[in-house]
């Protein structure tokens, strides 16, 4: 359609949508659809939003036409790929050695057979008109019946009865409209010519052929830039399909469900479903991208890339996926068989008939059953890889001379749903070294982004990631082993002092995990309280495995205890003394269990702050009120926020309304999943140079007001006792504890840099006491009830509010990746070679598939984009031009004029 003549003629069909109501589903008209334009941005420019909507409002039946006329041509181009596809028309006999789905060729002497390139060219168009409506039916709540009954009613059908030209002989297609939608998407993958390589000994139809080597496959089939293009242009339809999840709210989604995934997670054709999980998982996971000419990316782009981002996206999308446990499977088109194991017991017939009614997600249950140690290797490898990119992209001399693969929210999620559901895979990484990789990849994200609301999703998932494998008694173990290798940490990365205190005495991953902990609670100025209880929840779980603990480790987490025992914070929200009883907690389980010798640092650090301690117990709702009111009165205005070594501390949560007050919702994990708020950025093209950002918010309640009653119900309940216990038995047994200088009060050392108290006052010089403590008697130091106490692991609990925090993650950084694909298609050198070989049939839109729709899950907010810059050329070129040209004409009016 690069005539102007030919855009102008199907603009004008476009118009004729909403103003004729009801166009006749035979009419021809239909057909120019798919003939017509030439790529992707023809529809996505000329079948405008404005027009979308224009025609779901005023003539809903044009668009169910316009649908089901693409859908129907889809089918028939899929069912007669032999005559499209192949180039030559020879005789082919079914090879039993190749799983493909029977796809019938017959010989229509009306039908011409079209040469491949003009076939690829329907068939795109086709997905491209679906992809370009299906967000702006899924965004009008009111369509939900009409939806239904289109796609998964009773009367839908998937056949090619509305086409012209198709022979009535053909077989009828009884499947609901919306299962051959998907069906036809997904053979369109694996058929050769359209997405894979016609091969000798290859079937002619669909062949569930696994694109890359890895998991399920050593042999490779090639590929070519065309075809790459059209699995990119078929799995954003998938995408766009499935993409009904963005326009629920995030309660309603878990329970809801999305009838489209669940058809596909469902779908129990085997063959189809390994092929397309081994084909996106290697795709995904052999991609590399190694180290570039530095701004290589500004010159040219990555087609591979591309293909890499939409098959990680899709594969989570459809692993994380949850079927509704009242989801009917018979009304998606999926028959189970209803016949039962007559030599069955009873209870297995009962479990057969539950197993009939929910189905499972096949592609998590395929995804479990991984269990060869190379693929094991190969998904670890890949994931690590991935993930280490940003890192070393980010350490290079030259800032920005590397692109960095922003998947890192996918790739956790990917990691996440391996260790909840392949026990292989948990224990292959847990008993090798490769967990301590992870671990520090995980907090180098936490840590990096721990200020920025536009990734605070990522920082929430590598949290409840670390908190998930912290469980796992045998990953707790393992931290003990030596962190020889921080000096190649980024410096963002290094922990002060690190060197001096904890490397010397023999620095372990523990030291660096619970150090890290104490830096993203104290650093992220209040950003992270809701993220504060899973992360204390780590030290729980980690405290009855950890060992010698060092130096510098044990300093900070004294200074992080009286940081949340500081009257004014405790009272500050309703569960905020929860923080400071968890911290009891895991320092509890630290020096229980018979672990007081091996952590003598730790024993004797709380021997010398035991004012903190007894200051604790001591305390009263009066001298709370009493502190309050004097820190207040000291401040010079109500609802002043007290900032001690960066923990923000809230007295008015209305009027910080920027900083969450500490742990809202801290005993439900699932209440305070979505608190805070979260932002996601996106460069857009266009002429209006904005971008698209993506806020995750809550209500800001009314201000706590502690009481008495409240004060009394946890104060007593505290976990103190043992600390309490040792601080009395010790010194009986090591008088020279008494002559010990104690530390500083609360107050002072809350103001004090604990690097410098760690340097003023180094436990050299009473290497006598700490040989001492570790040659303790067991019996004489603790009772058997304390010293054999014991909490169960908390893990991550997934409630409905989690599960749809978790989707609403997920879908955000989809619609932002999509919006940032749109933005350098369109930007730059680049978009002279085009994505995914730009040449083929026009590449893929540069316009983002939900832009512009009204999006329910997240809230999207549009904010000023930055400025022409050297990454920028686009934009930097376009700017010296205009104003040589304004210069030269005598202004911008001129130089319109002239031109």
């Amino acid at each position: 359609m690069g005539a102007s003549s030919s855009k102008l003629s199907f603009k004008q069909s476009v118009f004729r949508l909403f103003e004729e109501p009801n166009i006749p589903p035979t009419d021809p008209f239909w057909a120019q659809f798919w003939e017509v334009p030439e790529s992707a941005d023809d529809i996505f420019a000329l079948f405008s939003s404005s027009d979308v909507r224009r025609t779901r409002d005023a003539a809903l039946l044009n668009l169910e036409h316009l649908l089901v006329s693409a859908i129907s041509r889809l089918v028939y181009l899929l069912r007669h790929s032999q005559i499209h596809y192949v180039p030559t028309q020879q005789p082919w006999q079914p090879d039993s050695a190749h799983s493909s789905r029977s796809t019938e060729s017959a010989d229509d002497p009306g039908e011409q057979p079209l040469s491949a390139a003009r076939a690829t060219k329907e068939t795109l168009n086709c997905m491209r008109i679906i992809t370009r409506v299906m967000p702006f039916i899924y965004e009008k709540p009111e369509l939900a019946d009409w939806q239904h009954d289109l796609f998964w009613g009773a009367d839908s059908g998937g056949g090619e009865d509305s086409i012209p030209g198709t022979e009535e002989g053909d077989d009828a297609d009884d499947r609901p409209l919306g299962a051959a939608l998907l069906d036809t998407l997904t053979d369109f993958l694996f058929l050769p010519g359209f997405a894979i390589p016609l091969a000798q000994g290859l079937p002619t139809t669909v062949a569930y052929v696994i694109w890359e080597t890895g998991i399920g496959s050593t042999t490779p089939i090639g590929t070519t830039n065309q075809f790459e293009s059209n699995k990119i242009e078929t799995l954003k339809t998938l995408l766009a399909v499935v993409s009904q999840a963005m326009y629920y709210p995030a309660y309603v989604l878990p329970i809801q469900g999305i009838r489209f995934t669940s058809y596909l997670v469902c779908n129990p054709d085997k063959r189809a479903v390994l092929g397309m999980l081994c084909s996106l998982l290697n795709t995904t996971m052999k991609y590399n991208p190694g180290w570039r000419l530095p701004y290589n990316h500004v010159v040219f782009s990555d087609p591979r890339q591309l293909l890499v981002t939409y098959a990680l996206q899709l594969l989570i999308v459809l692993a994380t996926y949850s079927v509704p446990e009242d989801e009917n499977l018979a009304a998606l088109g999926i028959h189970v068989s209803d016949e039962a194991d007559g030599s069955a017991t009873p209870t297995v017939q009962m479990l057969q008939n539950a197993a009939r009614k929910h189905q499972k997600n096949w592609y998590r249950f395929y995804l479990a059953r991984l269990h060869r140690i190379q693929d094991l290797q190969f998904l670890a490898d890949g994931m690590s890889r991935l993930l280490n990119q940003p890192m070393q992209a980010g350490a290079s001399y030259l800032p920005g001379s590397q692109k960095q693969v922003e998947w890192a929210p996918e790739l956790v999620m990917l990691f996440w749903e391996l260790i909840r559901h392949n026990s292989r895979f948990r224990n292959y990484i847990i008993s090798s070294d490769r967990i301590h990789d992870f671990v520090v990849l995980f907090l180098y994200y936490a840590h990096t982004f721990r200020l920025d609301v536009s990734r605070v999703g990522l920082v929430r998932l590598c949290v409840y990631v670390l908190q998930t494998i912290s469980c796992d008694s045998v990953f707790s173990v393992r931290l003990n082993k030596s962190f020889d290798s921080h000096h190649a940490l980024p410096s963002s990365m290094r922990i002060s002092g690190w060197d001096s205190f904890s490397a010397g005495s023999g620095g372990t991953y523990a030291d660096y995990l619970l150090l890290s902990i104490y830096s993203l609670i104290t650093t992220s100025k209040g950003r992270l309280s809701a993220l504060y209880p899973s992360l204390l929840d780590i030290q729980i779980n980690l405290s009855p495995h950890i060992v010698n603990i060092g130096w510098l480790t044990c300093t900070r987490l004294i200074h992080l205890f009286s940081t949340l025992t500081t009257t004014s914070f405790v009272v500050a929200n309703e569960s905020n003394h929860v923080l400071a009883d968890k911290l009891l907690l895991a320092m509890n389980g630290m020096i229980s269990n018979n672990n007081h010798q091996a952590n003598a640092n730790l024993l004797y650090m709380i021997m010398r702050a035991r004012r903190l301690f007894e200051a604790f117990r001591d305390l009263t709702f009066e001298r709370c009120m009493e502190d309050v009111r004097l820190q207040r009165r000291s401040a010079g205005v109500a609802g002043a926020t007290d900032r001690k070594d960066d923990v923000v501390i809230i007295f008015n949560a209305d009027e910080a309304a920027d900083v969450p007050s500490g742990a809202d919702g801290l005993p439900d994990y699932g209440g305070n999943i979505g608190k805070g708020k979260g932002k996601a950025s996106a460069e857009s093209d266009g002429s209006k140079e904005s971008s698209t950002s993506i806020r995750q918010s809550s209500e800001d309640g009314e201000p706590f007001k502690p009481t008495q009653s409240w004060f009394d119900s946890w104060h007593s309940k505290l976990h103190l006792n043992i600390i309490l216990h040792l601080l009395d038995v010790l010194p009986t047994h090591i008088p020279r504890l008494n002559m010990v200088p104690l530390l500083p009060s609360a107050s002072s050392s809350a103001t004090t840099s604990p690097t410098r108290r760690a340097r003023n006052e180094s436990p050299a010089r009473d290497a006598e006491i700490l040989a001492a403590l570790r040659h303790l008697d067991d019996e004489a130091v603790l009772p058997e009830s304390y010293a054999r106490e014991f909490h169960e692991p908390i893990a991550f609990e997934w409630t409905v509010a989690a599960k749809g925090w978790y989707y609403s993650v997920l879908w955000s950084a989809i619609f932002i990746m999509h919006e940032v694909v749109g933005s350098e298609t369109t930007s730059g050198i680049a978009s002279v070679t085009g994505v995914a070989g730009g040449a083929v049939n026009g590449g893929v839109s540069a316009m983002g598939v939900w832009r512009g729709t009204k999006v329910v899950l997240f809230r999207v907010q549009e904010t000023k984009a930055a400025g022409p810059s050297l990454l920028r050329p686009r934009g930097a070129v376009d700017a010296v031009a205009k104003s040589v040209l304004d210069r030269l004409s005598g202004g911008p009016n001129q130089a319109q004029q002239s031109s």
